[in-house]
């Protein structure tokens, strides 16, 4: 599931490849994917529409097309790809946008990701509570904040409605970076410890925003990401820094995974 760093990464190669270009036509393949619009209705709506900035909001990408925001949504898994000419939409595209100037942007591959057009301000678009985890308002002290007191580390770095854009894989990445086991008590933690999570927070999703995400990712021109993960998806395998087996398990019901070497 892309998280912060994966939805970054594509909201940067976005705006590289569609800021300023006007949408010629949208062909919806797969109805499913479009939540707010009829096909018919989508299509009508985005013809003429041009791209004034690409924004993102937690797990969330908002291409602001002037009096509406097209809002996509991940979830488990989606691909957006630019082609600079377009052609016959390729197996598995869900939905295509073609600009005047001959490229286009497809969406594809999409595991319950969704796409909404909607007004700025309205109902479904995504605001929240949460804080975003590397905007510079969010210090220490709105960190703590955000954290809260209640259930494990791992549960609260990756709760949407207190930080925004954290999920299962980059949790585990940060808690190795900040030496602390994902079953943790977030009441049991340290000022030094929560310290220590919150610099390992900001650090974490900022290398990996610069490393393009995690290696399965790619960016809107096929880039894979670079980052090297630490623990995640990495049971059994040796610690890259003590040598020591990573543990694999479950927690709340997701995988998880830990040095008990190196975290405590």
């Amino acid at each position: 599931m892309p998280e912060l760093p994966e939805v970054e990464t594509a909201r940067r190669s976005l705006h590289r490849a569609v800021a300023g270009k006007t949408i010629a036509r949208a062909l919806v393949l797969k109805p499913a994917a479009v939540r707010s619009h009829t096909p018919d209705g989508f299509a009508r709506a985005l013809r003429g529409a041009t791209v004034v900035d690409i924004q993102r909001r937690g797990k969330a990408l908002r291409l602001l097309l002037g009096p509406r925001v097209l809002v996509f949504h991940y979830m488990l898994w989606g691909v957006i790809r630019f082609h600079a000419q377009a052609g016959a939409p390729p197996g598995g595209a869900s939905v295509v946008l073609a600009f005047t100037d001959g490229s286009a942007l497809e969406f594809r591959e999409l595991q319950l990701s969704r796409l909404n057009l909607l007004r700025p301000g309205a109902k479904d678009d995504p605001e929240s509570a949460a804080i975003e985890p590397l905007a510079p308002t969010t210090t220490l002290e709105a960190f703590r904040r955000a954290l809260g007191s209640k259930g494990r580390v791992k549960a609260a770095l990756s709760d949407q409605d207190r930080i925004g854009g954290i999920g299962n894989l980059w949790a585990h990445e940060i808690l190795f970076a900040a030496g602390l086991r994902p079953d943790r008590v977030t009441a049991a933690l340290s000022p030094a410890e929560v310290r220590a999570l919150y610099q390992s927070t900001r650090r974490v999703l900022r290398n990996a925003v610069e490393a393009g995400g995690e290696p399965d990712f790619q960016d809107v021109f096929g880039q894979h990401g670079q980052y090297r993960l630490a623990v995640y998806g990495r049971a059994g395998q040796p610690c890259r820094v003590c040598g020591a087996k990573i543990q694999g398990g479950r927690l709340g019901g997701r995988p998880t995974f830990f040095c008990a070497r190196c975290q405590q």
